[in-house]
């Protein structure tokens, strides 16, 4: 049995309700992520618009991360259980309604709404963790929830192929339903807290600057080269805006009392580094688990149930190195664990540029492994150094930091990757200057290729044509993510040495 910890002395704790409930929610936003991927290139093939492809993504990703600080700074001041019900319950409202979708315009908005409600699920699920477990359990439990999450996220894809093979589409998103109630059923069954209030104050403006600033950058990065010319008047305004709403949340930050993104933590050099190079790792976790699934449908003529297979390895070996990143943090300290998997992430995206149509399935299958791997000793080091460094009442928004870093990274990055695919497509296919109509054009026959009835009624040579094209284009895209592997792996060297400071229980100061 976990150790009675002094904060939860106000909290009411059925402990295997609460980890059953905790484990669903962690499946909750596994599931998610891993059956969008594998079910994308079937749903774009039926709803059309491949040059939205990355927005299904991109606006999931922009509503959960800016979320995400929001979520731990409301679990600070309300407790973790409001909250987190919340979350799921919005999630639950978007998923539903992702699957009544008819455009790729309802789509993206939904997922926007279900990204509204996954900015609650991740840390604050984290947060809990944190404070029913002292340092020694919360370093393997880490793991062992690190290892529920992997294998929710094997079975996504699985299940996302032969869904979308067997039935249709929609039953991706319906299927969050069953389980995020089994979830809220739990939570309330089996978690009840008293907070003390003392008259805090949420930073909603500077959550606004920091929504609005992320948007401006996403919209500058997906639109560029296809929307509007690099060098063109509205790449211009976006990214000033970008740059200007940027600047103006930090300043708000440093003088608001109880900034949504606290510098003061971030002023600590573990939580600081350890955020940076997980910013940058999220950009590489994202190049894999979105654009995977379509070279291995569209590029390697695959099935969907075949690249949720292939994808289904990072879910492996990432609850794996989890399992084992308690021990090694324990152990070797906090930089031996975090660069370890620093190496791995970053040799596993270089195993994704050997790509090619004609390649194996083992290739792409071990780098996903290895990726994985990488991933789980990064993301479990950083968080659980990160919960020692605060007490209670600083927890969940230190939690929040380091899930907002990763969300951040992927939000970014995915941005920038889909602007590097669907530039590289319309070179390839419409040459280095087209209209904007032909650039559309272009795309848009890309279509057929993501499903085998499209690739049949392609002419040999047409097929041929496109294949090369979207291999030539997300081979840039891995170029870059290696590059972000590498980046990642630099700053992770920064980290303090030696071993984790203490067991020490933080004092409770709720009261």
């Amino acid at each position: 049995m976990p150790h009675a910890r002094p904060d939860t002395a106000q909290t009411a704790i059925h402990y295997p309700i609460l980890v059953g409930a905790l484990i669903l929610s962690m499946g909750l936003a596994a599931m998610d992520s891993t059956i969008v991927s594998t079910a994308l290139p079937t749903i774009v093939s039926h709803l059309g618009g491949f040059s939205s492809f990355s927005w299904v993504f991109s606006l999931y990703l922009l509503t959960q991360t800016v979320t995400v600080p929001i979520y731990g700074r409301l679990a600070d001041v309300y407790g973790r259980r409001p909250v987190l019900l919340l979350g799921i319950g919005l999630f639950l409202v978007g998923s539903a309604l992702s699957g009544t979708s008819t455009t790729m315009t309802q789509l993206i908005v939904y997922r926007g709404l279900q990204g509204v409600g996954a900015g609650a699920v991740m840390p604050i699920t984290s947060t809990i963790i944190g404070d029913i477990y002292t340092l020694e359990q919360r370093a393997r439990m880490q793991g062992v929830f690190s290892s529920v999450w992997g294998i929710a996220a094997i079975l996504g894809p699985t299940l996302g192929g032969f869904l979308v093979q067997s039935f249709s589409w929609r039953l991706i998103f319906y299927i969050n339903v069953p389980l995020g109630l089994l979830s809220v059923a739990g939570l309330l069954i089996g978690y009840r807290e008293r907070v003390a209030h003392h008259g805090h104050r949420i930073d909603y403006t500077g959550a606004a600057l920091l929504l609005a600033g992320v948007s401006a950058l996403l919209l500058w990065t997906l639109g560029g080269g296809l929307s509007w010319p690099w060098g063109g008047k509205a790449s211009v305004i976006l990214a000033v805006a970008a740059v200007g709403l940027l600047v103006a949340m930090v300043r708000v930050e440093q003088t608001t009392p109880e900034p949504v993104l606290p510098f003061g933590v971030l002023g600590q050099r573990l939580i600081a580094v350890g955020d940076l190079g997980t910013l940058f790792a999220g950009g590489v976790t994202i190049g894999l688990s979105s654009y995977l699934p379509t070279y291995l449908q569209g590029a390697m003529g695959r099935s969907p149930t075949t690249a949720g297979l292939v994808l289904a390895a990072m879910s492996i070996g990432w609850p794996l190195s989890s399992a084992l990143a308690g021990r090694i943090l324990l152990r070797a300290g906090v930089r031996f664990a975090a660069v370890l998997g620093g190496v791995l992430a970053a040799a596993g995206s270089a195993l994704l540029l050997a790509l090619s149509p004609s390649a194996s399935l083992e290739l792409p299958a071990v780098a996903s492994f290895v990726v994985g791997a990488g991933m789980g000793l990064i993301s479990t080091t950083t968080l659980v150094a990160i919960q020692d460094q605060v007490p209670w009442q600083r927890r969940g928004i230190a939690t929040s930091t380091n899930l907002f870093a990763r969300q951040l990274g992927s939000t970014v990055f995915v941005g920038l990757f889909g602007a590097i695919l669907n530039g590289s497509l319309v070179r390839a296919l419409a040459g280095r200057h087209p209209s904007r109509q032909a650039a559309q054009r272009a795309l848009a026959r890309i279509n057929p290729l993501l499903s085998a009835s499209g690739r049949a009624h392609l002419a040999p040579a047409a097929a041929h044509t496109l294949i090369w094209a979207l291999d030539h284009a997300l081979h840039h895209v891995y170029v870059v993510s290696a590059v972000l592997a590498l980046v990642a792996l630099g700053i992770l060297l920064l980290l303090p040495g030696g071993p984790v400071r203490s067991a020490r229980e933080p004092t409770d100061t709720r009261q």
